[in-house]
């Protein structure tokens, strides 16, 4: 255990024996502490912070890619170029390290509007920022659903208004049913599927933000990476391409 977090450990121990003693009155010999002393352990204590804390916003203030454009945090829209981002980048990285022992892969992904915490701005975007965007540690899995929990799923992308998905598919409402085509190489084998592997959050397969659907699933499979870790080395491959941030509304979610 490093001087700093002993330091540490101990004003929270006193603290809090502190804090929840009840009061108590007792009399004692008038006493004095140098106003000198005090400060001197202050900058004592400063001097141990330093290197840590100079460490660290060296470490949040790395550049990490260029965005050719804003990203608004946005709700209330079937879809937003910001959660078309994470969504695409997070089926991209998961395909390069999700290794199924069924040797299916990965149907989609679903994320959330509400994990993504702030926009991103347009120009430089530094690891501090995505750590704003995605504060949580939740992990990325692989859920796999079947076919009642996935028409579940489509009711709840439908009564919600929408979320960030991605997977070459598209929703929209038929009449009164919620449609969902897969796209290119799933399209022809939508009726004959029985069961949908899901790329999401620990945090929703869980059945955050109410998403009960991913509750008593097939299986899970982690992939190996936090979401935030993921978009950060999305951001870094990017930057190493000579690529700029980009996303587009493509109608991939459309209720009209």
């Amino acid at each position: 255990m490093s001087i700093l977090t002993k330091h540490l450990l101990l004003f929270t121990i006193v603290f809090n024996l502190i804090s929840c003693k009840p009061n108590t009155y007792l009399k004692s010999e008038n006493t004095s502490l140098q106003l000198d002393t005090i400060i001197n352990n202050n900058k004592q204590v400063d001097l141990l912070i330093k290197p840590y804390k100079t460490k660290l916003e060296a470490e949040m203030n790395e550049v990490l890619v260029i965005s050719a454009e804003e990203f608004p945090k946005e709700r209330g829209k079937p879809e937003t170029k910001l959660g078309n981002l994470v969504a695409d980048l997070s089926l991209e990285v998961a395909n390069e390290l999700y290794k199924p022992i069924d040797n299916d892969s990965i149907n989609f992904c679903l994320l959330n509007f509400g994990g993504l915490r702030t926009s991103l701005p347009k120009g430089e975007i530094t690891r501090g920022k995505i750590f704003e965007l995605m504060p949580f540690e939740n992990e990325l899995v692989v859920v796999t659903v079947n076919k009642d929990n996935y028409y579940s799923f489509l009711e709840y992308i439908y009564t919600s208004g929408g979320q960030p998905i991605s997977g070459d598919i598209s929703i929209r409402k038929e009449g009164d049913d919620i449609v969902m085509d897969f796209i290119d190489k799933f399209k022809n084998r939508r009726k004959k599927k029985t069961s949908y592997k899901i790329l999401t959050s620990d945090y929703l397969a869980n059945g955050g933000d109410n998403m009960k659907f991913f509750l008593n699933p097939i299986k899970t499979e982690p992939v190996g990476i936090k979401l935030r870790d993921a978009i950060i080395k999305y951001c870094k491959d990017q930057h190493k391409k000579g690529k700029e941030l980009v996303s587009n509304l493509d109608g991939r979610i459309t209720f009209e």
